[in-house]
C-alpha cells in the first residue's frame, strides 16, 4: 500500500504542475505575434496536453485503487 501512496503523491504533483502547458501557449502567442511558424510549437503543445491527460487518468486509477473519491 505504501508504494501506491507514493505513486499517488507523485502523480498528484504531475497533474498540478501545469506551468509547462501555460508556457507553451505563451510561446505560440509570441511566435504568432512575430510572424514565426508555429507548427512545431503547436505539436509540442498537443504532446504536453496528451501527457497531462495521461497523468490525470493515472491519478484516477491510483485513487480508485486506494479507494479514494475522484
Amino acid at each position: 500500500m505504501k508504494r501506491d501512496e507514493n505513486d499517488l503523491e507523485q502523480v498528484e504533483r504531475h497533474v498540478l504542475r501545469r506551468e509547462h502547458i501555460a508556457r507553451q501557449y505563451q510561446i505560440i502567442a509570441e511566435f504568432k505575434g512575430k510572424g514565426f511558424p508555429t507548427d512545431e510549437a503547436e505539436e509540442m503543445l498537443k504532446t504536453l496536453l496528451d501527457l497531462q491527460r495521461q497523468h490525470e487518468e493515472h491519478l484516477g486509477y491510483i485513487r480508485n485503487k486506494l479507494g479514494l473519491a475522484n
